[in-house]
């Protein structure tokens, strides 16, 4: 872990000795090298370079010191180049050169980062896949195909990479010395809840080293019964049942008997995440706070849970989820507590609003709202169909509108929508994390996709975000919560749980929802999987032998009536 000055702005990290980058082409030698801090330093400047146009800016903006002002330097720059030459600078590291006060090298293996202010979420951060680190030999030879050539430090390395069909990787013959930790004899490797990790079988082989794969084939399966067939033919490790699978698989949340039988295990989980909608505070007609919470209770949140996700979900009634703190289950000023719509109250709330029996006064006619869907699939028609229903209910009419989710995007940055069905995964596990998405001077084209402006919500907020981790952040966490809940820029749907089932080869696979690091512990009783794959794939003969004896007795029936 880093050095952290008193004053919380100051991180300086030693960078792990002997660590290296997969042998690959773009060394001079093919050999890889040993990773640096310069690297690091490399691969942060990359992060904030324009031309990169990282998606994930927003979580380093205004955070360390001059990077915004090395960033708007070098946009201003290629701005200035392109209006002088007409031509777009095509080299995506041109500028790199240049200084970064914020980010420090003190030497080989020691990088320092000098914050603005104190970033409570700075480590998170940091643990997230936009801060992998990558040599710079790999960004000039590969340029714009980099994507497909991952250079990194992992046990493994792709082989192949077909966006459309697979990703192939293979061990990493030169990985460094790392082991399954083994909590049982090594105390230092505890962590919290490690024994019903062991329970699990997730330990089976702790202390052997890694890589315990000798590779990994990803394939990408688009249609959701070519996907469950795969597995059930043995021919895939793990999968999450698709929707209209689950029944067959886990009826009742339990597993089926010919998957017990099978050796196939169940393993559920929270998602660290919530399902939602999205209301344009901004719009002229969503702009009416009272319409928003007659909207609200009309939703009948439990029927979607039984019924849209299989009962794969608990209802929301926080836009935090359980097990993160600032969660509290209580105040539910527009949200029935048994998940339910109370469509009398909607109704009197839409009086309130000026919208009595749905109607708008000023036409008559019944007030139309416009739903922008995020896809044409099954369940995503499911999801718009039901958001119908549910206004229909109270008076309202509904348009769906089907967009791809780059569409809707797009629309929502420009704050044309009204009304748009979302979700937020976290990247971490802090409420922070879903509550910047409603921090007013984040509107659109921001991350506050519902453009809501609250003098409280926005003051509460800029006071946890230099807070460390406390009851007394907690409790503005809270309060926040509540802000969200009696304003209702969003409507808190559902908190999705993960099922994932696994093939009973498949050893030391614990998914998580915010690290990909699963595949380094996972292995494989490769013996196992081959005998029951056979069984699973034996032919049935006995429908081919039916039809060619009946086509027996057909001929020999034939030739004793041509006899007669």
């Amino acid at each position: 872990m880093p050095q952290v000055s008193e004053d919380k702005k100051t991180y300086t990290f030693r960078i792990k000795k002997g660590v290296r980058f997969i042998d690959d082409p773009c060394f001079p030698d093919g050999k890889g090298r040993e990773v640096t801090a310069q690297d690091f330093l490399f691969c942060f400047k990359r992060f904030g370079h324009p031309q990169t146009k990282a998606k994930g800016w927003w979580l380093f903006d205004g955070w360390i010191q001059g990077f915004d002002t090395w960033r708007k330097g070098l946009r201003e720059d290629l701005a200035s180049r392109f209006e002088s030459t007409g031509k777009q600078e095509k080299d995506v590291l041109w500028g790199l050169d240049r200084p970064l006060e914020g980010i420090e090298v003190l030497d080989r293996y020691t990088l320092r980062f000098h914050l603005t202010k104190p970033y409570p979420q700075f480590l998170w951060v940091l643990a997230m896949p936009y801060t992998s680190v990558y040599p710079e030999e790999a960004v000039r030879h590969y340029g714009d195909e980099i994507g497909g050539h991952p250079v990194g430090t992992g046990p493994f390395m792709v082989t192949e990479f077909n966006p459309v069909y697979r990703v192939v990787y293979k061990q990493n013959p030169n990985y460094r010395e790392e082991r399954v930790p083994d909590p049982r004899n090594h105390p230092q490797e505890r962590w919290p809840g490690w024994e019903e990790d062991e329970k699990a079988g997730y330990l089976v082989d702790a202390g052997k080293r890694i890589p315990l794969l000798d590779g990994i084939e990803t394939r990408f399966i688009v249609e959701d019964q070519p996907r469950w067939l795969y597995f059930k033919s043995g021919y895939t490790d793990f999968l999450s049942p698709p929707k209209d699978n689950t029944d067959e698989a886990i009826p009742g949340g339990k597993l089926s008997d010919e998957m017990r039988e099978r050796g196939t295990r169940l393993f559920k989980w929270p998602e660290l995440g919530t399902v939602y909608t999205c209301l344009n505070t901004e719009d002229e007609i969503l702009s009416n706070v009272d319409l928003r919470r007659a909207i609200a209770m009309a939703f009948d949140h439990q029927w979607t849970v039984d019924n849209l996700y299989s009962g794969s979900a608990v209802v929301a009634t926080s836009l935090i989820p359980p097990g993160v703190a600032g969660f509290d289950a209580e105040d539910l000023p527009y949200h029935r507590k048994d998940g339910h719509a109370d469509l009398d109250r909607a109704r009197k709330l839409l009086v309130k609003a000026g919208y009595p029996g749905g109607k708008d006064p000023k036409t008559g006619r019944s007030l139309r709202l416009v739903f922008e869907n995020s896809g044409s699939s099954k369940s995503s028609r499911d999801f718009g169909n039901r958001f119908v229903d549910e206004m229909r209910r109270i008076g309202i009419d509904v348009d769906v509108i089907v967009n791809t989710f780059p569409q809707m995007i797009d629309k929502m940055r420009k704050k044309n929508f009204q009304v748009a069905g979302l979700a937020w995964g976290f990247d971490y596990p802090d409420a922070q994390n879903i509550l910047q998405l409603l921090y007013g001077p984040n509107e659109s084209p921001g991350i506050n996709a519902a453009n809501f402006k609250d003098p409280e919500f926005d003051r509460l907020y800029e006071k946890i975000s230099t807070m460390e981790d406390s009851p007394e952040r907690t409790v503005i966490y809270e309060r926040m919560a509540h802000i969200v809940a009696d304003q209702v820029p969003w409507i808190t749907r559902a908190h999705r749980i993960k099922l994932n089932l696994q093939q009973a080869w498949l050893r030391g696979f614990k998914f998580t929802q915010t690290s990909y690091q699963y595949w380094r512990y996972s292995n494989i009783d490769v013996e196992q999987r081959k005998t029951l794959v056979k069984e699973w794939n034996r032919p049935n003969r006995l429908p081919m032998l039916l039809v060619v004896g009946a086509f027996v007795v057909m001929i020999l029936t034939t030739v004793l009536k041509a006899r007669l």
